[in-house]
């Protein structure tokens, strides 16, 4: 039971679960009933051992290379991205199977929307495309000193990415708008619920 405490301690404080709230079980992460899983929610990309350093988050999953076509055309990799992000497309831009952890090539794919692919043109802007102004602009509320945006409906935080020139930017990232761990339990695993386009107005005036 005390080990039990412990590594339920030890993963809230590592950010890797939202305490009591925690939704994953069930949410679109919960991978635990595939058999590639081994039964497990956790292990497709976290791991308590020999996890990826580079990576952080304790990362169990393969990461991926791919270029990316950025929103504005230019062609990218993973160093335009923050760190989250690159997490995150490690399986949803669907060149890195799902199965691919712990030291393993997998064979399954992320299907559906849910892969969008290298190409991210049509989707929101994140990285360096998405550098977010420091000060209040006609288009977009300001971000505060912890680089969050405040609304009435919730906050949103930008994400730390270092340009090439080692500048440190704070940019919009996947999980601005998402939450992994489906903390809320909102549609799409949001980090809050967007009916009335509350999310999108969080940031953007309009």
């Amino acid at each position: 039971m005390n080990s039990l405490k412990l590594t339920v301690a030890t993963l809230v404080l590592a950010g890797l679960t939202s305490g009591a709230g925690a939704q994953i079980t069930n949410s679109a992460h919960d991978f635990s009933s595939y058999s590639w899983s081994g039964g497990e929610i956790c292990k497709p990309c976290h791991t308590p051992h020999f996890a990826n350093t580079a990576a952080g988050r304790l990362w169990n999953h393969t990461l991926s290379t791919a270029t990316y076509t950025m929103f504005d055309g230019a062609t990218g990799d993973s160093s335009d991205l923050d760190r989250e992000s690159r997490l995150c497309l490690s399986c949803h831009d669907g060149t890195v199977a799902l199965d691919s952890f712990g030291g393993m090539t997998g064979t399954n794919f992320i299907p559906g929307g849910a892969n969008i692919g290298t190409d991210l043109t049509n989707d929101h802007p994140i990285g360096r495309d998405a550098v977010y102004p420091t000060t209040t602009s006609t288009r977009f509320n300001p971000q505060n000193a912890s680089h969050q945006v405040v609304s009435t409906w919730g906050t949103l935080r930008l994400k730390s990415w270092t340009n090439s020139a080692g500048a440190e930017q704070f940019v919009v990232g996947c999980r601005t708008c998402h939450n992994v761990h489906n903390a809320g339990n909102f549609n799409h695993m949001l980090n809050f619920s967007n009916a009335s386009s509350h999310l999108c107005l969080t940031c953007h005036i309009k």
